[in-house]
């Protein structure tokens, strides 16, 4: 009886035991289900939010108000206070977060997939952001410095008589040109590409982001952050803090293996509210010092809302990714800067334009037809000269 009792009772162990591992391995099984799912969702979040972001760089540009003739604005002479404010709104609050999400997406993907880091890999990368990011920057200013030269000689009027005539260029402009010759302003002559410029400077000096973030984790971003808010940062070209902070606010989640999708959205309720009062602040207050604090917190927020509210619509099919105008964000990117402002001053000098409502139908319309045309040159490029269109995009 005493064996009978004994023997059930192993059995019964034994049964529990089975029972227990199969249940952990169940778990870990859903633990790495869902674990592959948020990954994905976090990669169709990029690559969902690259024309849309894109499309916000191209508004940033766009301002037919401040189109120069003979060395007068066109807009100096009207009352466009609810154009200025609508572009404000659109242009220098809800799109200024485009640059430092691109940031923080570029330094996230550049760790995503690092255990380690030491010299053989950081020359692979660099080897890498040659191909990706040198090879266009070169190309795309050559291409800016030809369009300018064909301006200055056919399309004189057009220009505002600002730069320097490029068959006047020393040595020294030639170099300004690739690096901050646009006009005294800092940027390259084709002035959308400072973004490039500037991030392959942060991936010179990635190696410090990475011993940074190893090191002091979350405190390494949070001191750039402060920088960042404060203004606290040296006046060298190419060495922006805004690249330097929300490059290395991305590492901050590649190096260390996590998921900025989870994070956010548990944010999202107060993302959500705190960007609709930070911008409203940011519009009402503008000609105030301190909204300048404002408006970089509704940066920082709105980052993280709008990664969100991605993530949301792409998880629940509201939105879906057209693969196409993913593929062709890069090509808008470093086209758009010279056919834009030419589009914008020849519908100036046409239409004449006096009115708030004039105003505001060039400043919607020229990014329109900038970025239809750009997709339509896109698409022939790729049809007929892939190999071609690959290398002036990085390969991408």
């Amino acid at each position: 009886m005493g064996y009978v009792k004994i023997g059930r009772l192993q059995n019964f162990n034994r049964k529990a035991s089975q029972r227990g591992f199969h249940y952990g391995v169940h778990q870990n099984w859903i633990y790495t289900i869902m674990n592959s799912k948020l990954e994905d969702l976090q990669l169709q979040v990029i690559n969902y939010l690259r024309f849309p972001l894109i499309v916000a760089v191209v508004f940033i540009h766009s301002n037919p108000s401040d189109v120069v003739f003979n060395g007068q604005s066109a807009g100096i002479n009207y009352n466009l206070s609810v154009y200025e404010e609508i572009r404000y709104f659109i242009s220098e609050i809800v799109a200024r977060i485009a640059v430092p999400s691109f940031f923080f997406i570029s330094g996230f993907l550049f760790f995503r997939k690092m255990d380690y880091f030491n010299i053989g890999i950081y020359v692979q990368k660099l080897k890498k952001r040659g191909r990706s990011l040198l090879i266009p920057y070169l190309f795309w200013n050559l291409v800016v410095v030809l369009f300018f030269y064909l301006a200055q000689t056919f399309l004189k009027g057009l220009l505002s008589g600002n730069n320097l005539l490029i068959v006047d260029y020393t040595w020294q402009n030639w170099i300004q040109a690739f690096w901050n010759g646009n006009a005294g302003e800092n940027m390259p002559i084709n002035y959308p590409l400072w973004f490039i410029r500037d991030l392959m400077v942060v991936v010179v000096f990635s190696p410090i982001v990475y011993w940074g973030i190893k090191r002091l984790q979350s405190f390494f971003a949070l001191l750039l952050g402060t920088l960042w808010l404060f203004n606290l940062w040296i006046d060298i070209t190419g060495f922006s803090i805004v690249a330097f902070f929300f490059f290395s606010l991305g590492a901050y989640w590649g190096i260390n293996k996590m998921n900025f999708i989870e994070t956010f959205n548990r944010l999202f309720p107060y993302s959500l509210w705190g960007y609709i009062i930070l911008s409203v602040c940011n519009l009402l207050y503008k000609e105030y010092d301190w909204c300048s604090y404002v408006h970089k917190a509704s940066i920082l927020v709105g980052l993280s809302m709008f990664i969100s509210l991605t993530s949301h619509c792409l998880k629940k099919q509201i939105w879906k990714t057209n693969t196409n105008l993913a593929h062709s964000s890069f090509f808008i990117y470093a086209y758009h800067g010279m056919p834009l402002a030419l589009m914008i001053k020849l519908l100036v000098k046409v239409l004449y334009p006096q009115t708030n409502i004039d105003f505001i139908i060039i400043y919607i319309i020229c990014p329109f037809i900038t970025i239809v045309l750009g997709l339509c040159i896109y698409k022939i490029l790729t049809k007929y000269f892939p190999k071609f269109t690959a290398l002036m995009i990085g390969g991408r």
